[in-house]
């Protein structure tokens, strides 16, 4: 008996002894993976943390070489030194706002001091062309809004070493800063924006020296006071695309305004009974953005809650904006090249004829057709609207008429002062042209040019280019690249 009791207590630590081995190995194991984890993010970490540091060190740098070309630029008296420094300070504009980008506050904070060195590249850019076309040196009201734009990117260029010397300190990371960041995106509510509101207040009021102490970080309130005494400059004035005095009223969309039930009824013509036969158009919404319009959402009866096509209708003219329908489409029973047929036939049906494609590009079984209308002999381009085709069922699951409606109108074209021959004699003899036509073409500034298209080849690659028609100039040139999934542009 007692051997028997013997060899079972034994047993019985064997197994315990097991079993804690098993745990040990267990916990082990665990605090492995978990240090591995914790490498692992720390590697992250110190990675992205290295890339906002390089971001922020290269924006410093741009804004640096910025002022530094804009010095030399507003003492220079001759076209070629002025078109030299305005390229110059165009580029690094640019590259600063490619930098502020890569910050994680960019969204947040950030949106004056982004659209500072975006003016600025762009106005730059524009006066240098401006100057290859007259072949004069700067003018004296160019010099003094120069010298405003100069003495706003000095005041930059000091904020941004203020903030280089406190990074430099290492009190705080970039990494920090992010998830704060995108702790205020996750909780921007009304009171939280307004809380949010407050405290920047009373960091600018700090670093004024005009209010107590804050606890928030010093870059931070560094950033916000830039932020608020950019917004206290005079802005540049110009009408390049970053301008703020440009404001672009609508030209498509008709008179009158519509009510809701109208809404809803336009929305049920323009699907169409097949697309509606078992579902509920219902007005979701108002928006109000550059086109105030009602939301509708189309959804199946026996499942209410996944919509399955939402559209926009504009209060005024009750215009089709944009439709989706929420599909992914199956395997291609058609191919791309089959599709403009179709988007030609879904515009005609809906009174949109005389429409010619411009572009088609596939992507995950559709195909995007761009569809431009003509006036006469004149292609629009910037009347454009795209047509998303299904490449298994051919079905239309898109509909983006949103540039259509902001820039067509009736234009009563002039005649073009240059014939194609006179034209032609522009493009350069390093090409071959192909093909030519007249096109409307959109600058910018939203201004529009009447040009000769010419469709032009060299070395089994194309080219578009664009004679001005009336006075000869060189507007633009393109690359037209050929790729597996569609033609595209650049």
């Amino acid at each position: 008996m007692s051997n028997d009791l013997e060899q079972h207590h034994r047993s019985a630590t064997r197994g315990w002894a097991v079993i804690s081995g098993f745990l040990v190995l267990s916990l082990l194991a665990s605090g492995a993976i978990g240090y591995r984890h914790y490498q692992e993010n720390r590697a992250y970490q110190m990675k992205a943390e290295n890339q906002y540091q390089r971001a922020f060190l290269d924006l410093s740098n741009h804004v640096e070489n910025m002022e530094l070309d804009m010095s030399k630029l507003i003492v220079s008296n001759s076209p070629g030194q002025s078109i030299t420094r305005l390229n110059e300070v165009s580029r690094q504009a640019t590259q600063a706002s490619v930098e502020l980008g890569q910050l994680p506050l960019a969204s947040l904070l950030l949106s004056r001091t982004n659209s500072f060195v975006n003016q600025v590249g762009d106005y730059t850019g524009d006066l240098a062309q401006k100057k290859v076309d007259l072949n004069q040196p700067l003018t004296d009201s160019e010099v003094r809004q120069l010298s405003e734009v100069h003495r706003q990117t000095v005041f930059l260029r000091d904020e941004l070493n203020k903030m280089g010397n406190q990074l430099s300190e290492g009190t705080i990371t970039w990494i920090d800063l992010e998830r704060d960041a995108q702790r205020q995106e996750k909780e921007g509510s009304q009171p939280q924006t307004a809380w949010f509101s407050r405290w920047v207040d009373r960091v600018v009021a700090t670093v004024a020296g005009q209010g107590p102490e804050t606890q928030a970080p010093a870059i931070l309130s560094n950033f916000q006071f830039v932020e608020s005494e950019l917004q206290k400059y005079t802005p540049i004035e110009y009408d390049g695309k970053f301008s703020e005095a440009i404001k672009i009223k609508p030209k498509g969309l008709g008179s009158g305004e519509i009510t809701q039930e109208q809404a809803l009824q336009i929305a049920q013509s323009f699907l169409g009974p097949e697309s509606l036969q078992g579902h509920t158009v219902t007005v979701v919404g108002e928006g109000k953005a550059a086109i105030p319009s009602y939301g509708i959402r189309v959804v199946a009866n026996d499942a209410p809650d996944r919509e399955k096509i939402t559209m926009d209708i504009s209060k005024t003219g009750g215009n089709v904006l944009w439709m989706l329908k929420d599909r992914a489409p199956g395997t291609p029973a058609i191919t791309k090249e089959e599709t403009p047929a179709i988007a030609k036939e879904f515009l005609n049906r809906r009174g949109l004829r005389g429409f010619e494609v411009t572009t088609v590009e596939e992507y995950q079984n559709l195909a995007v057709v761009t569809l431009v209308p003509k006036d006469g002999n004149v292609t629009l381009y910037p009347d454009k609207i795209k047509v998303r085709v299904a490449l298994d069922d051919r079905d239309v699951l898109g509909y983006d008429a949103s540039a259509y409606l902001t820039f067509h109108h009736n234009r009563a074209l002039p005649a073009p002062k240059l014939t194609v021959a006179e034209a032609r004699v522009r493009v350069s003899r390093q090409l071959n042209v192909i093909a030519s036509k007249l096109a409307l073409l959109g600058k910018d500034n939203y201004q529009e040019v009447l040009c000769w298209e010419f469709r032009a080849s060299k070395n089994n690659e194309e080219y578009l280019v664009y004679i001005n028609a009336n006075n000869g100039k060189e507007e633009r040139i393109f690359r037209v690249i050929d790729m597996p999934n569609g033609r595209f542009i650049h």
